[in-house]
């Protein structure tokens, strides 16, 4: 489940100009490695420590191949795939590493992945704290 919080936003271009109103993402906390190796041990017949030496070869390696200029492909999950970000000259002879400015890597999800992101349910996050402290003080003193 994918919660959300509901917040004002000003538009300023378009036909709507103004303030608006939109959901956006309410992020919760993130995973860790050790929770995602706690995890597939609970779910296989693995050790920890084995599970832990392979996530971080699959980093290791991922960067790597990343790096080398090869995209990797998940079947479930989508591909990792490097891009650049380079200036445009005016000639071909121009055109050498130095006018690259960045490289960066992509992520592309699966058709399954994107069939079950399309099927996700969402919930709103109610950001209302009971007794939360405003910093406001009354207009009129209440006595104890």
């Amino acid at each position: 489940m994918i919660r959300y919080i509901k917040v004002t936003k000003k538009i300023v271009t378009g036909q709507n100009q103004g303030m608006k109103f939109l959901a956006r993402l309410f992020r919760g906390n993130d995973v860790s490695i050790d929770q995602l190796c706690q995890e597939i041990v609970e779910s296989t017949t693995l050790s920890y420590p084995d599970v832990l030496a392979c996530l971080k070869a699959l980093e290791i390696n991922i960067s790597r191949h990343i790096q080398n200029g090869s995209a990797v492909k998940f079947n479930i999950l989508g591909s990792f795939i490097p891009k650049i970000k380079a200036t445009a000259m005016g000639t071909l002879e121009e055109v050498d590493a130095t006018t690259i400015k960045a490289a960066s890597c992509r992520f592309y999800p699966s058709t399954k992945f994107k069939d079950s992101l399309s099927k996700v349910a969402f919930a709103e996050v109610d950001l209302n704290i009971k007794g939360l402290q405003t910093g406001e003080t009354p207009e009129t003193p209440v006595a104890p």
